[in-house]
């Protein structure tokens, strides 16, 4: 099994967590909230504000940018991890304790978006690592 067969279907996962989060961050600049009640700056069910649309967008650019160059998946991978396992954090502490005038706004959507996202990634960059450890034990064995 050659590499561009065992990790097509982990460029697939990559490339749509970085859609879904393009997609939001870019139609969550006409969602903020100069248009909306104080409050209530939603794209559908998510959290729409400034700062939540710009790592949206950069989390979205950066993965088509991974998945056009495959050597970039893991390190993306693993920041993406980091990242949206910070924000779950942060998200269910401000959800939970849902004080007004919070400059986030996240939701339950949000935070399950941002778990899911999370967990995504690390499963695309553990699979990477046991996927390039395997290929490289096999070419020394081979040789």
């Amino acid at each position: 099994m050659n590499e561009r067969s065992t990790i097509a279907p982990l460029r697939a996962a990559v490339l749509v967590i970085a859609l879904v989060h393009l997609i939001l961050g870019v139609l969550g600049f006409f969602f903020l909230p100069e248009a909306n009640q104080a409050g209530h700056n939603t794209l559908w069910i998510f959290g729409a504000t400034g700062m939540l649309n710009v790592i949206r967008t950069i989390v979205g650019v950066l993965g088509v940018a991974a998945v056009l160059k495959p050597s970039a998946i893991l390190a993306y991978c693993w920041l993406v991890f980091v990242a949206f396992a910070g924000l779950t954090a942060f998200g269910v502490l401000s959800a939970a304790t849902n004080a007004a005038g919070d400059a986030v706004n996240f939701g339950w959507a949000d935070n399950v978006l941002h778990a899911l996202t999370s967990l995504t990634a690390l499963a695309v960059a553990l699979l990477t690592t046991r996927w390039a450890r395997r290929d490289q034990a096999r070419t020394s064995t081979n040789v």
